[in-house]
């Protein structure tokens, strides 16, 4: 791999020696592949066939022996897994503890800049139920993807929105938590993506620290007094890092957080300080680059004020998945949400092949015996969608948008085993 000359001389410097030939080992290993799983829509017992080893700071965490293509697994489009990095299911823990510091099963989260959405998936996994989310990206193309994401998950205490930190400060919201997994020059991708080399300069640095900054002076007012800012980035260096956490404390009000971890997950601390502070570096941990810190908001803020929540661009299921022209044809979030009432629509399971061709969009024939109608469509008893049957063919109901468009096939490799029929919509409550 060959790194940019800067990159390695200001590394070199801030780790020293030992660490950075840790670093520059992990970098020339295979990436590592890792899985969460579903927790609202998996039975109570389920296999993964191709499972290595438990990530071990995240309870739906899995790592996986060797990459499948997940395009081509019905399972993935259904929401019961999340291709997910190791390091990012920290926040999952982070997230867990702050949960139990703060006390209280009414929270209200935002997650600033969420697409694709691993980290709202990790937040909403461990919330509890009627804790409200809001799932945020600035980007629009990428709040699509986002809102796919959260769909298939299938919660409902989830509001997908387009804004930028300022919009959230005009509308006086305010929150418990605020995730801010801020953009970053992203050094901790350089093994995933060969683009974030060649890309990669001292000026984007500089840009990076100054925009982490004015983003997180936008949001701060939304932050409850005593509340907590999860701040993390997917880079290297301290200027984006331990330098901006620092300068936050300090200018903004906020003491540091500990975090509790265990020796065994090798997470290494400040580069340039003794606050506490979580970086995750290949070579040491089993994941890529990730940094984390975590500060409490001083008491002595200004007081809440109403919310003027309309103020928010929010989308809506209709934004991704275009209503439906029929009033009797559901729209399509239904069938991935695990509210869903299996019993309102006759179930149909069909086998891989069936399964793949809907997921193409494609003209699907149906058991003779299928009632005419909306009819829910299942694989291995989890709900993929709806189609409509007229008695010789159905109609493929299944969102354009999210078909998938290439016409090969590969051999069919599984992923995740239900061990139990799936029947139930997969959530259960407390």
């Amino acid at each position: 791999m060959n790194l940019p000359v800067d990159f390695e001389k200001y590394t070199r410097q801030l780790m020293g020696e030992q660490l950075y030939t840790e670093l520059l080992k992990g970098l020339s290993e295979d990436v590592p592949v890792s899985i969460r799983v579903n927790p609202f829509k998996c039975p109570e017992h389920f296999s993964i066939p191709l499972k290595d080893e438990c990530v071990p700071w995240c309870q739906y965490g899995y790592y996986l022996k060797h990459r499948p293509n997940f395009t081509f697994d019905p399972l993935f489009h259904a929401g019961l897994y999340y291709v997910q990095e190791a390091s990012s299911m920290f926040h999952e823990h982070v997230i867990q503890q702050l949960i139990h510091e703060i006390g209280n099963d009414d929270l209200r989260v935002l997650d600033l800049c969420a697409a694709p959405g691993g980290k709202s998936i990790a937040i909403r996994s461990i919330l509890p139920d009627n804790c409200l989310l809001y799932s945020n990206e600035p980007i629009r193309a990428r709040a699509q993807v986002l809102m796919e994401n959260m769909l298939k998950w299938g919660h409902p205490n989830v509001v997908v929105t387009n804004n930028y930190a300022r919009d959230y400060q005009r509308a006086n919201m305010r929150f418990d938590i605020i995730v801010a997994d801020v953009p970053c020059s992203g050094e901790g991708m350089f093994r995933k993506d060969a683009n974030a080399i060649g890309e990669w300069n001292l000026q984007n640095v500089e840009k990076c620290w100054r925009l982490q900054r004015e983003i997180i002076t936008d949001i701060w007012p939304c932050l409850k007094p005593g509340g907590y800012l999860v701040y993390s980035t997917c880079t290297y260096n301290a200027h984006e890092n331990e330098e901006n956490v620092n300068w936050i404390a300090e200018q903004l009000g906020a003491d540091f957080v500990n975090v509790h971890t265990k020796d065994e997950w090798n997470i290494t601390g400040s580069l340039i300080d003794q606050h506490p502070m979580y970086r995750f570096i290949p070579g040491k941990t089993r994941g890529e680059g990730l940094f984390v810190a975590v500060l409490k908001k001083h008491e002595d803020d200004a007081p809440n004020v109403h919310a003027r929540e309309a103020m928010l661009r929010i989308m809506t299921d209709e934004q991704l998945v275009p209503p439906n022209k029929k009033k009797d044809i559901p729209n399509h979030s239904k069938a991935l949400s695990i509210r869903l009432q299996r019993n309102e629509y006759p179930n149909v399971d069909i086998d891989y092949q069936q399964a793949i061709s809907y997921l193409r969009k494609e003209a699907i024939v149906l058991p003779s015996e299928t009632p005419r109608g909306i009819v829910l469509l299942t694989y291995q008893q989890a709900p993929i969608g709806f189609a409509k049957n007229i008695g010789n063919r159905a109609n493929n109901l299944y969102p354009m948008e999210w078909r998938i468009k290439s016409t090969h096939i590969p051999e069919h490799e599984t992923i995740l085993e239900l061990a139990q029929p799936h029947l139930d919509g997969g959530h259960k409550e407390d």
